[in-house]
Protein backbone atom coordinates (compact mmCIF):
# COMPACT_ATOMS: atom_id res chain seq x y z
CA UNK A 1 0.00 0.00 0.00
CA UNK A 2 1.38 3.29 -0.65
CA UNK A 3 0.36 6.65 1.19
CA UNK A 4 0.59 9.99 -1.13
CA UNK A 5 1.48 13.06 0.97
CA UNK A 6 0.74 15.62 -0.61
CA UNK A 7 3.62 18.68 -1.76
CA UNK A 8 3.53 21.79 0.31
CA UNK A 9 3.44 24.72 -2.01
CA UNK A 10 6.91 26.31 -2.00
CA UNK A 11 6.06 29.38 -0.25
CA UNK A 12 4.61 27.46 2.43
CA UNK A 13 7.87 25.17 2.89
CA UNK A 14 10.03 28.20 2.76
CA UNK A 15 7.95 30.06 5.25
CA UNK A 16 8.07 27.26 7.61
CA UNK A 17 11.80 26.78 7.12
CA UNK A 18 12.42 30.08 8.26
CA UNK A 19 10.43 30.28 10.93
CA UNK A 20 12.05 26.95 12.34
CA UNK A 21 15.33 28.55 11.46
CA UNK A 22 13.97 31.94 13.64
CA UNK A 23 13.01 29.30 16.41
CA UNK A 24 16.64 27.59 16.46
CA UNK A 25 18.72 31.03 16.25
CA UNK A 26 18.63 32.19 19.54
CA UNK A 27 20.03 28.78 20.88
CA UNK A 28 22.70 28.45 18.32
CA UNK A 29 23.69 32.50 19.00
CA UNK A 30 23.29 32.45 23.20
CA UNK A 31 26.17 31.56 24.66
CA UNK A 32 27.89 28.64 25.93
CA UNK A 33 26.74 27.20 29.61
CA UNK A 34 30.13 26.48 29.91
CA UNK A 35 31.16 29.86 29.20
CA UNK A 36 33.12 31.63 32.10
CA UNK A 37 33.72 35.12 33.49
CA UNK A 38 37.06 36.43 32.76
CA UNK A 39 39.11 35.68 36.00
CA UNK A 40 40.29 39.01 38.04
CA UNK A 41 43.96 39.56 38.55
CA UNK A 42 45.10 42.37 40.96
CA UNK A 43 48.43 44.01 40.27
CA UNK A 44 49.85 47.03 41.86
CA UNK A 45 51.47 49.64 39.56
CA UNK A 46 55.10 48.08 38.84
CA UNK A 47 54.65 44.71 40.46
CA UNK A 48 54.45 41.66 38.34
CA UNK A 49 52.86 38.10 38.76
CA UNK A 50 53.97 35.27 37.73
CA UNK A 51 51.46 32.86 35.72
CA UNK A 52 52.34 29.27 35.12
CA UNK A 53 49.81 27.50 32.79
CA UNK A 54 48.32 24.09 33.10
CA UNK A 55 48.58 23.91 29.38
CA UNK A 56 51.12 25.79 27.13
CA UNK A 57 50.40 28.55 25.06
CA UNK A 58 50.09 29.17 21.58
CA UNK A 59 48.89 33.00 21.96
CA UNK A 60 48.42 35.79 24.48
CA UNK A 61 46.79 38.78 23.76
CA UNK A 62 46.75 42.09 26.52
CA UNK A 63 43.74 44.76 25.36
CA UNK A 64 45.84 47.61 26.60
CA UNK A 65 49.67 47.26 26.94
CA UNK A 66 49.83 50.45 28.15
CA UNK A 67 47.96 49.52 31.56
CA UNK A 68 49.53 45.74 31.68
CA UNK A 69 51.90 44.01 29.91
CA UNK A 70 53.15 40.35 29.47
CA UNK A 71 56.40 38.57 28.97
CA UNK A 72 56.73 35.01 28.17
CA UNK A 73 58.91 32.83 30.07
CA UNK A 74 57.84 29.67 28.88
CA UNK A 75 55.20 28.47 26.83
CA UNK A 76 53.73 27.84 30.15
CA UNK A 77 54.93 30.76 32.16
CA UNK A 78 54.12 34.40 31.88
CA UNK A 79 55.08 37.34 33.45
CA UNK A 80 52.19 39.68 33.88
CA UNK A 81 53.34 43.49 34.80
CA UNK A 82 51.71 46.28 35.79
CA UNK A 83 52.06 49.87 34.25
CA UNK A 84 49.38 52.40 35.55
CA UNK A 85 46.44 52.02 37.11
CA UNK A 86 43.32 50.59 35.39
CA UNK A 87 42.21 47.40 33.67
CA UNK A 88 42.67 45.58 30.61
CA UNK A 89 41.81 41.88 29.73
CA UNK A 90 44.63 39.34 28.54
CA UNK A 91 43.13 36.21 26.54
CA UNK A 92 45.46 33.03 26.37
CA UNK A 93 45.06 30.78 23.75
CA UNK A 94 45.95 26.99 24.07
CA UNK A 95 45.29 23.70 22.47
CA UNK A 96 42.70 23.02 25.08
CA UNK A 97 40.69 26.49 24.75
CA UNK A 98 40.83 30.15 25.50
CA UNK A 99 41.38 31.85 29.01
CA UNK A 100 40.66 35.48 30.00
CA UNK A 101 41.53 37.19 33.21
CA UNK A 102 40.69 41.07 33.61
CA UNK A 103 43.74 42.40 35.00
CA UNK A 104 43.17 45.56 37.32
CA UNK A 105 45.93 47.35 37.87
CA UNK A 106 45.88 49.72 41.05
CA UNK A 107 48.48 52.33 42.44
CA UNK A 108 49.05 50.59 45.77
CA UNK A 109 51.71 51.67 48.05
CA UNK A 110 51.98 47.89 49.81
CA UNK A 111 53.24 46.37 46.93
CA UNK A 112 56.58 49.05 47.38
CA UNK A 113 56.39 48.14 51.47
CA UNK A 114 56.59 44.12 50.01
CA UNK A 115 54.11 43.05 51.94
CA UNK A 116 51.07 42.60 49.13
CA UNK A 117 51.73 39.21 48.69
CA UNK A 118 50.53 37.99 52.14
CA UNK A 119 47.09 39.93 51.57
CA UNK A 120 44.32 38.60 50.17
CA UNK A 121 42.55 39.73 46.85
CA UNK A 122 41.41 43.56 46.98
CA UNK A 123 37.67 44.36 47.86
CA UNK A 124 36.37 46.11 45.03
CA UNK A 125 33.20 49.36 45.74
CA UNK A 126 32.16 50.77 42.42
CA UNK A 127 32.00 54.43 42.53
CA UNK A 128 29.47 56.85 40.53
CA UNK A 129 29.77 59.77 39.50
CA UNK A 130 27.24 61.63 37.38
CA UNK A 131 28.01 59.49 34.12
CA UNK A 132 31.39 58.11 35.14
CA UNK A 133 32.01 54.87 37.30
CA UNK A 134 35.34 53.80 38.42
CA UNK A 135 36.62 51.07 41.38
CA UNK A 136 37.66 52.24 45.01
CA UNK A 137 40.13 48.94 46.14
CA UNK A 138 40.32 47.90 49.41
CA UNK A 139 42.08 44.93 51.30
CA UNK A 140 42.18 43.64 55.21
CA UNK A 141 45.86 44.28 56.77
CA UNK A 142 47.33 42.07 59.15
CA UNK A 143 45.53 43.47 62.07
CA UNK A 144 42.03 43.07 60.19
CA UNK A 145 41.56 47.04 59.77
CA UNK A 146 40.77 48.29 55.84
CA UNK A 147 43.32 49.40 53.95
CA UNK A 148 42.91 51.56 50.86
CA UNK A 149 44.75 50.47 47.49
CA UNK A 150 43.80 53.03 45.12
CA UNK A 151 41.47 53.76 42.53
CA UNK A 152 40.72 52.20 39.20
CA UNK A 153 39.07 53.99 36.27
CA UNK A 154 37.92 51.78 33.54
CA UNK A 155 36.54 53.44 30.69
CA UNK A 156 33.30 52.92 31.32
CA UNK A 157 30.25 55.22 31.63
CA UNK A 158 27.13 54.45 32.64
CA UNK A 159 24.29 53.29 30.34
CA UNK A 160 21.19 55.82 30.33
Amino acid sequence: MRVRIPRMPRRLLFASMAFAGALCAPALLAPSAHAQAPAPVYLAVDGSLLLTLGDPARKVAVANPAIADVQVISPAQLLIVGKTSGVTSLMIFSAKGLQSYNLIVHPSSLAAAGISSTLPPPYAVLVQRGDKMAQQLFTRGPDERWLELGQVQPDTEVKK
